[in-house]
């Protein structure tokens, strides 16, 4: 492996980066077919080459986040298949597993099921077999069938009990991010050194929102503490125990509310929501994604390691799909410019 290769690549990939005023003038776009003329003046433009004449958002959407796999791939190749970075691909493969588990929740025709799962990130690791599978699925019980002995079996066992006990979408989503989470924390723990101490700085606030996270959605659902000390199991947190302790026992929201201020700024990011369990756990969720972007940042300008600055990269990369992504669907609903960037925080 050549780690000075990966390191300098690492750099390159930020410094291509789209700035505020780039975004800016993006979301001015007056159509689909005008945004993606316009970032086709980007890094982007090789992503953007094969769309259609006329593209929608989704098939925009699609696009970039083939760019961000494709990269993905590429860092994995020239590092051996680094584990930390595997187990951040994971979460590729778990999001597309997620998109069609909530698609068979809501009963969505195959047709339509098809055109919602993105499969290219699984393609790109020849692991589609099992996603063919699992989409040719008519009921839960072929689609448990058709995953396993595979990576999936566990996380989407679980999360189609705990959405069969819930009724709530918004547990297919746990499961999986706990799941992805777990992985990469595993990943983080067999590293030594600096690499080990600055990945676990940059992700903390993230995990630690969604232990927390994990916590409010089992209250939202009526959860014991039993159930709620083994739901966070696996996660790698720093939230105080004592706090810990004092959200686990808290009986309304405005008791969680005002245990989650003793640690806000300090643990996790700062919320704004107080007003229910699942406002405060979707604001937790947004934040704690963002405050990793920053730090990585921020790692920009202090680590000297190739692996981190490659997971920063991709860190990046994502946060800016993102962002194109919700600016793109933007101007298909016809929203104005300052709502949409006000909508996706730039």
């Amino acid at each position: 492996m050549d780690s000075g290769y990966v390191y300098a690549l690492a750099f390159s990939v930020k410094g291509r980066l789209l700035g505020r005023r780039d975004l800016e003038e993006l979301a001015s776009s007056k159509s689909v077919e005008d945004f993606v003329a316009a970032l086709r003046a980007t890094h982007y433009f090789e992503a953007l080459t094969s769309l259609p004449q006329r593209p929608n958002a989704r098939v925009v959407e699609r696009a970039l986040w083939s760019h961000l796999y494709r990269y993905h791939v590429r860092l994995l190749r020239l590092t051996g298949w680094s584990p930390v970075l595997w187990a951040l691909y994971e979460r590729h493969l778990f999001r597309a597993m997620k998109a069609l588990v909530r698609g068979m929740a809501s009963r969505l025709p195959q047709e339509d099921l098809m055109r919602e799962v993105d499969t290219t990130a699984a393609e790109l690791v020849e692991e589609r077999d099992v996603f063919a599978r699992a989409l040719a699925s008519r009921d839960f019980q072929e689609l448990l069938g058709s995953v396993r002995g595979t990576r999936f079996e566990g996380p989407v066992t679980r999360a189609l009990a705990l959405y069969e006990r819930t009724g709530d979408p918004a547990a297919i989503d746990l499961e999986f991010d706990r799941e992805a989470a777990a992985g990469f924390t595993r990943a983080i723990g067999r590293l030594r050194g600096w690499d080990r101490r600055w990945l676990a700085w940059a992700f903390e606030w993230h995990l630690n929102s969604l232990a927390v996270e994990t916590v409010l959605r089992g209250k939202e659902w009526g959860f014991e503490q039993a159930e709620l000390r083994r739901a966070i199991e696996g996660i790698r947190f720093t939230v105080p125990r004592q706090v810990l302790e004092v959200l686990l026992e808290s009986k309304d929201v405005d008791e969680v509310s005002r245990a989650l201020q003793l640690i806000e700024g300090r643990s996790v990011p700062r919320i704004s929501a107080r007003s229910s369990y699942g406002e405060m756990a979707g604001e937790l969720r947004e934040r704690g994604w963002r405050s990793a972007v920053e730090r990585f940042r921020k790692l920009y300008l202090t680590s000297v390691s190739h692996l981190v600055l490659a997971v920063g990269s991709l860190m990046l990369i994502e946060e800016e799909v993102r962002k194109l992504a919700g600016i793109c669907a933007g101007i298909e609903l016809g929203m104005p410019k300052s709502k949409l960037l006000e909508t996706i925080a730039i």
